[in-house]
């Protein structure tokens, strides 16, 4: 099945009169080709809003279908594209991942709308039983089966990161408890913020990483460097402020103090430009341009003060100087 393109019948919508104000290209032509990307691309979320996840064809087409209704109910004049376009996104993720939860809940199926290539492990655990506490504590025998799927992943990392296999056991173990372990913040254990239990490998990934940087920081490797780099603890425990600016499909460890795109235009919007938020949107969260690929958008290349005719090395420096200035008022605008 093709990629499924935005029907709404008869009802109302940007691409049509009364609306046709709203479908503006940033030059004040028309743009019908915003909602026709912005539509694949929530599409494409609703369809895989994890990796290892994959709902059917119809029931993303039809999520995306809903979310755009809404969608177009609520707005009766157009927002910015970031907003729109963050607004469709959160929602394909957030609902999505909700529907396979119910799904798999109800049909008592840990495997149900788990993609069939995802081969990283044998089968999915029963989140539920995981989350399940019994005395205070997580006791289920399904934890017993988390740590032969999560020790290849967290000691790929640790060795990367250049602990030795003794130091990498300690790390990963006390990674691997901190799962279960109640924050102070809102009382929740890591495990209990997931949706669906194909997130657990990301999270416990990025928990395993900057439990590194602890390890490494408490060895003294960094001690003469600059620390600028967040501690799992800040993470954690700090109420507000973690930057992840990535693909929340690709990022489920957001509970861990990280704010979807959605909070953060809401929180910043008034701090970018228009067309740093649209680097920011298209590089970061739809990741529907490449570097390169924006090195040939004309309209952008303007923005920026650059010419088609420049070199590419140009091109690309210039862009990446724009998105780091654009994260770096993110960041103090987060953290203020």
């Amino acid at each position: 099945m093709a990629e499924t393109s935005l029907d709404l019948g008869n009802r109302p919508c940007f691409l049509e009169p009364p609306h046709r104000e709203f479908t503006m290209y940033r030059s004040g032509e028309p743009d019908p080709e915003f909602f026709e990307r912005l539509w694949r691309a929530t599409y494409r979320r609703a369809k895989r809003p994890v990796e290892g996840v994959l709902v059917t064809e119809d029931a993303a087409a039809s999520l995306a279908q809903e979310i755009f209704e809404n969608l177009l109910d609520r707005f009766k004049s157009r927002p910015l594209d970031a907003e729109f376009s963050a607004e469709a996104l959160e929602a394909a993720h957030d609902h999505s991942r909700h529907n396979v939860s119910t799904g798999r809940r109800e049909q008592e199926d840990p495997q149900l709308w788990h993609d069939p290539e995802d081969t990283r492990y044998e089968r999915n655990l029963d989140l539920d039983r995981l989350k399940k506490k019994e005395k205070g504590g997580f006791s289920d025998r399904e934890w017993n089966d988390l740590d032969p799927i999560l020790r290849p992943f967290g000691f790929h990392l640790l060795l990367r990161k250049g602990l030795g296999n003794q130091d990498a056991e300690d790390v990963y173990l006390e990674t691997f408890a901190e799962l279960a372990r109640e924050r102070a913040k809102d009382g929740k254990a890591p495990i209990e913020a997931i949706v669906v239990f194909e997130e657990v490998i990301p999270l416990f990934s990025k928990m395993v990483q900057f439990r590194a940087i602890d390890w490494r920081r408490r060895q003294g490797a960094l001690k003469n460097q600059p620390n600028t780099q967040s501690s799992f603890e800040d993470l954690t425990e700090r109420e507000e402020g973690a930057m992840q600016f990535e693909d929340e499909s690709a990022d489920p460890g957001r509970d861990l103090g990280s704010l979807s795109f959605d909070e953060i235009y809401r929180q910043c919007g008034e701090i970018l430009t228009e067309c740093q938020w649209h680097l920011i949107f298209t590089v970061y969260v739809s990741q529907s341009s490449t570097l390169g690929e924006l090195c040939e958008d004309t309209e952008i290349l303007g923005k920026l003060g650059l010419k088609p005719s420049h070199s590419i090395s140009k091109k690309r420096r210039i862009l990446n100087e724009a998105l780091e200035e654009a994260l770096a008022k993110l960041q103090k605008c987060l953290l203020s």
